[in-house]
């Protein structure tokens, strides 16, 4: 006996979305990892810059062209927002966002990869394909749940490619 169309039609709905929710996951885990290297960046080189600046410009050059109060200001300035973007790095946790949702995006792609196995090996037995699609059914909910939220902007762009 052949899947029947209704079963056919689910599968292809469930795999539908399990693909897009994969590549969501998959894209804001780059987006988070994009964001940590945005904050990363600037705080090693400011860091390196703050640090070795004494060694590399003695304070006498500098008093030369800024008066020692100003270089100060701004050495406290450099400092102050070294402290901010690292505060910021360890209080977002942008790299274990970004590594939950590759996580989950591979969890979406043992999914995908069941319901496209439903469709080879099943099609002679609708009760073995039934309870596949159970066991899909329930791990996708477990999914739902346990993933990290999406960040909207990456919603918005799986949206709109949804409409078209």
């Amino acid at each position: 006996m052949d899947i029947s169309s209704e079963t056919h039609r689910v599968i292809d709905e469930w795999h539908t979305r399990v693909v897009r929710v994969q590549n969501a996951h998959y894209d804001s885990g780059n987006l988070y990892e994009r964001r940590f290297l945005q904050l990363g960046i600037p705080v090693i080189v400011l860091s390196a810059l703050i640090g070795s600046a004494e060694v590399i410009v003695p304070i006498e050059a500098i008093s030369k062209v800024l008066s020692q109060e100003v270089a100060k200001s701004i050495s406290g300035v450099l400092s102050l927002l070294v402290a901010i973007l690292a505060g910021l790095q360890t209080f977002l946790k942008l790299s274990q966002r970004a590594e939950r949702h590759r996580m989950a995006g591979a969890r979406y792609g043992d999914v995908r990869r069941s319901l496209e196995t439903i469709n080879i090996t099943c099609e002679e037995s609708m009760a073995a394909a039934k309870e596949s699609l159970n066991k899909i059914k329930d791990k996708m909910d477990s999914l739902a749940l346990e993933s990290p939220e999406i960040p909207q902007a990456v919603l918005n762009k799986y949206r709109a490619i949804q409409e078209d």
